[in-house]
């Protein structure tokens, strides 16, 4: 009876192991890989068992899923819901940066420049999207599974195909994080930004194996079903651009090393190749008909499919064994490490993780305090991992410097015209310096040439480890020509020199919200040459300003909302020549629909002189209007009083979208802007009749370099003005 148990169970796995071992081999080709999807919906349609997945890029994404216990429908509904451009950028989320970082562009506002990286040495990034967004997307869409470290333990045996960066040889990723895994198969060389596991920076795997056949028959496959989505390269490409470049090599690379694999097919394996003419690896919101491309792909071998079909029997148990999911264990978080590799204060990050010692991993709340921590804009990378030590689960921390994680060399640039033979430039030049010390000072330089010259230094020291409280003692020099009209001799200049400096006390309530109490000291010198005037003045101010600031693009906003308020006195009791006090308040706020974008802008400053110098020319106390977009046709500064009242309003079409790319993708834009406002001098009455009034007409793009404008203004017949200007703003 034993003999006949053991000859039944003998012949009953030899029964079981008959069936031939199915491997599904997904290619890279970015949006265009959600073919897969298509594809993996008609397997299932037709009880097709997978016993085996390797996937590229894309298909590693759409594989790793699969492999990891999603359905097709859940898989897709994850694709076409997902706005993709939110976690594939070439921008910081700019509402979630620090409010020292954000200031920072409202005199320099272009995103690619020279840096200084933790060696000292003059740098470019590595990469031109970030990499944090996108891998904390894939950890968690991968979440379920973080604790299976081996590939071949999730649901089906699953295989992700990297690229070597030093040496081009694929890297066949097999353990460790999936979803680490993931992005190092899809991370486009030249545009995301490598990863390092296991000691080795990794790219994109379609440049050295993008269909990975080969890998799928060292596994034992019996059967291969690959799925070719690889774009062809064109040889009539025109190329124009860093993106056309890039674009074609890696198509060049990633078809010929898929033809030289597709070769290793033999007749009883199955290729689908949906028709995705018209679709690029770009098209992240089109991912609803590339499914529909590759299902359809799919039906057509749906005959030969069928010879790998499961009885409903068999396919049920198949799938009670490899479409669970798997149910991840808890995990009790007994001690966390921050392994930091900046110059920043490990406390200072600490205090940014909410996850508590003793209390569950809670994954979601983890992801998004990294997030915000990388948005300091000082890191590279910022990931985790749970390690055992000891019988303890410690949460480890690891950060690792960012490409200008000592500093970055900042640049502007204006021109413009009055048509009279006036014109007006500014060229700006900054070195801002990180990491002087672990609580994250900076120290910034500015050089301005031009109409305005301007010199200044400015030190940032933050005083706590949350980074709320800081210091901001600066210096300055500053000497201006302004251009006065008069009715007997033209127009006259008046030379305004100032020098001194000052200390402020502020605090950062928010990422977007701050307020600041300074105190200044500074000499004024004015002059005049036809009136042979030439005096010098003593400031001694007090300012209080208080700042929010929550657009979401500040050349370009479409959402949020910038607000200033400030409060100013100098009085001859502090040792002051001046004596007075004043407001001056400002606002934006945008709103959009689609590609229309409406802006409005006001500012009003009232100043209350408590006695006046007698006979004396002052700039301290003055206000300005002029130049783009504040009160377009009159040249910049030209109107100068102790109070101003102005508002803009800017009509915006956005002709052209800078896709994933962001500012890098240089999104194009017109517009049309209706400005009304004036100055006036403290005693003057000021009424709608007083009110001056101004339009514009511009095109405009966010380039890498900050926002370019080519605007012409008009005031009336006397004031017009053509405007050229890249890295500046109204």
């Amino acid at each position: 009876m034993r003999f006949f148990l053991l000859f039944l169970l003998f012949f009953t796995l030899l029964g079981a192991q008959e069936r031939p071992k199915i491997a599904l081999v997904l290619s890279g080709g970015g949006a265009r890989g959600g073919a897969h999807v298509g594809v993996l919906k008609v397997l299932e349609k037709n009880r097709v068992p997978i016993d085996i997945i390797v996937g590229t890029s894309m298909g590693s994404f759409m594989g790793g899923l699969y492999a990891a216990g999603e359905s097709p429908q859940e898989i897709e509904k994850m694709l076409v819901t997902t706005d993709w451009k939110e976690y594939i950028r070439a921008d910081f989320d700019r509402f979630k940066i620090p409010m020292q970082r954000k200031m920072l562009e409202y005199q320099y506002q272009g995103r690619i420049g020279f840096g200084i990286n933790a060696q000292n040495q003059v740098v470019l990034p590595t990469g031109l999207l970030k990499r944090e967004p996108l891998l904390l997307k894939f950890d968690e869409l991968t979440q379920d599974v973080y604790d299976i470290r081996e590939f071949d333990k999730l649901s089906i045996p699953f295989r992700a195909v990297a690229t070597n960066i030093q040496n081009g040889s694929a890297v066949i990723l097999k353990s460790g994080s999936l979803g680490k895994a993931i992005y190092a198969s899809s991370a486009i060389p030249g545009g995301l930004q490598p990863i390092n596991i296991n000691g080795i920076d990794l790219v994109d795997g379609g440049v050295s194996d993008n269909i990975p056949i080969q890998v799928a028959k060292d596994m034992g496959a019996d059967i291969i079903i690959a799925v070719d989505v690889s774009e062809n390269f064109s040889e009539t490409v025109d190329v124009n651009s860093y993106f056309v470049v890039m674009g074609q090599l890696v198509d060049i690379l990633m078809r010929k090393n898929a033809n030289k694999s597709l070769e290793l097919l033999s007749d009883k394996d199955i290729l689908i190749t949906p028709n995705l003419e018209g679709y690029t690896g770009l098209d992240a919101d089109k991912y609803a008909p590339i499914i529909q491309k590759g299902y359809e792909a799919a039906l057509k071998k749906e005959k030969v499919l069928q010879k790998l079909s499961l009885s409903k029997e068999e396919y049920a148990k198949y799938k009670e064994q490899h479409r669970q999911k798997h149910k991840p264990k808890q995990i009790i978080i007994d001690e966390i490490k921050i392994d930091n590799a900046t110059y920043l204060a490990n406390d200072i990050i600490r205090k940014q993780i909410r996850q508590k010692v003793g209390a569950a991993l809670d994954a979601d709340a983890l992801r998004e305090d990294i997030l915000n921590i990388y948005h300091m804009m000082i890191f590279d990378s910022i990931t985790y991992s749970i390690k055992e030590k000891n019988s303890k689960n410690i949460l480890v921390i690891k950060t690792t410097p960012s490409w200008n994680n000592k500093g970055d060399v900042l640049f502007s640039f204006s021109l413009d015209d009055d048509f009279k033979g006036n014109s007006f430039y500014s060229l700006k030049v900054g070195y801002l310096m990180y990491g002087i010390n672990s609580l994250g000072a900076e120290w910034r330089t500015d050089l301005e040439i031009g109409k305005k010259q301007h010199y200044a230094m400015s030190f940032y020291q933050p005083l706590d480890d949350e980074q709320m409280f800081y210091l901001h003692p600066f210096i300055g020099y500053e000497k201006m020509t302004y251009t006065i009209p008069t009715d007997t001799l033209g127009n006259q200049e008046l030379e305004s020199i100032g020098y001194g400096g000052g200390i402020g006390f502020g605090v950062n309530f928010t990422r977007s919200f701050r307020a600041e109490l300074s105190f200044n000291m500074y000499q004024d010198k004015s002059k005049i040459n036809f009136l042979n005037y030439d005096e010098k003045f003593k400031a001694r101010e007090a300012n209080l300003k208080f700042l929010y600031d929550s657009l979401d693009n500040y050349n370009f906003p479409n959402s949020g909302v910038l607000a200033q308020l400030q409060l100013k006195k100098d009085a001859k009791s502090w040792g002051s020549d001046y004596d007075y006090e004043q407001i001056y308040a400002t606002l934006q706020k945008p709103f959009s629909y689609f590609n229309n974008s409406f802006i409005f802008s006001a500012k009003f400053g009232k100043t209350d002189i408590k006695s006046a110098i007698k006979g004396a020319v002052t700039l301290s106390d003055k206000f300005y209007l002029g130049g783009m977009f504040n009160l377009s046709g009159y040249q910049s500064y030209e109107l100068v009083g102790n109070n101003v009242a102005f508002g803009n309003l800017m009509y915006r079409y956005r002709l052209k979208n800078g896709g994933f790319f962001g500012s890098l993708g240089m999104p194009l834009y017109a517009g049309v802007t209706l400005e009304s406002g004036n100055i006036w001098d403290d005693g003057a009455s000021f009424t709608s009749d007083n009110m001056k009034y101004a339009s514009s007409i511009y095109l405009s793009a966010d380039t890498p370099f900050g926002a370019l404008y080519f605007t012409y203004g008009y005031a009336n017949a006397d004031h017009k003005s053509l405007y050229l200007t890249l890295g500046e703003k109204f």
